[in-house]
């Protein structure tokens, strides 16, 4: 795997690792973690890794297979292991209405593949559980290679962190978080999560194509709604002009509101890596 980014605060050492929660988050086209000093709230490393050419998931089971033996903080003894997997299979269920009973029935809305688990997690700023599909051996191998980890799939931090950053409880808010071959929409409005979904997408005409869709089915109010972006996005890019063409509010998600940067992080920019860190609100 190629690294995309490597920072480790100098003062890290595996003796701190029981007072830090390692996250790590699967993605379509690369792998990252985070270190993060829970007593302190303070980052304590940040890796990215890009995928080499992987065609399934047997391929993608031994490259994570092949990790411990070359990153040497996964041998720590963490406090909690956390892992976000990027899916298109999983559905919502008010948590007033789940019934642990019926998961097997709520599989009929995610059309996993045959050899899949089913995961049950709450998103508790949205009270609802979401039920998603992992591969049974991709679930195998991350509970034999991490202690006890906490599995979800992206949708659960990328929504804990936006209920966490968004400050005006009465605004009409869209969230967008853009990577190399998809992206995720979510629609908060009044304090209520109205919308959400992850899309395939890999050039700027389907992202268009998404934006308009979205402000003509929602009915949007593109002069009142505020726009926050997040991944692999900056002011200077086509992604952001083409946001611009539609909507004048717009900012970028800030971790710093989740976690504390060192110095040596400061020029991490705050919304690339929103979804990972936000791992950390989960539970």
């Amino acid at each position: 795997m190629n690294k995309l980014l490597h920072i480790t605060d100098d003062d890290f050492q595996s003796q701190q690792a029981a007072k830090c929660d390692l996250l790590i988050h699967i993605g379509l086209e690369t792998f990252s973690y985070a270190v993060i000093n829970k007593s302190r709230d303070q980052l304590k490393a940040l890796v990215e890794l890009e995928f080499p050419a992987v065609n399934s998931q047997t391929e993608l089971i031994k490259v994570i297979e092949s990790l411990p033996e070359s990153i040497q903080q996964f041998k720590f003894s963490y406090d909690k292991i956390k892992i976000a997997f990027d899916t298109f299979h999983f559905t919502f269920i008010p948590q007033e209405l789940y019934n642990e009973n019926e998961e097997s029935s709520y599989a009929k809305f995610i059309r996993p593949a045959l050899a899949s688990d089913l995961l049950a997690n709450n998103i508790h700023s949205a009270k609802i559980k979401n039920i998603s599909a992992i591969d049974t051996k991709l679930h195998k191998a991350l509970n034999r290679l991490f202690h006890k980890p906490q599995i979800f799939n992206q949708a659960n931090s990328f929504i804990e962190g936006i209920q966490k950053i968004n400050s005006d409880k009465k605004a009409s808010s869209l969230f967008i978080d853009i990577q190399t071959k998809h992206i995720q929409i979510a629609w908060i409005n009044s304090s209520q999560l109205m919308f959400y979904n992850i899309f395939e997408c890999v050039n700027l005409d389907e992202f268009n194509f998404y934006l308009l869709s979205l402000i003509d089915e929602l009915k949007i109010d593109t002069e009142q709604t505020r726009v926050i972006l997040s991944g692999k996005t900056i002011p200077e890019d086509d992604f952001y002009q083409r946001t611009r063409k539609y909507f004048s509010q717009i900012s970028f998600a800030d971790t710093r509101q989740t976690v504390n940067y060192p110095q040596k992080f400061e020029k991490v920019l705050s919304q690339t890596y929103f979804s990972l860190i936000s791992l950390s609100l989960c539970e």
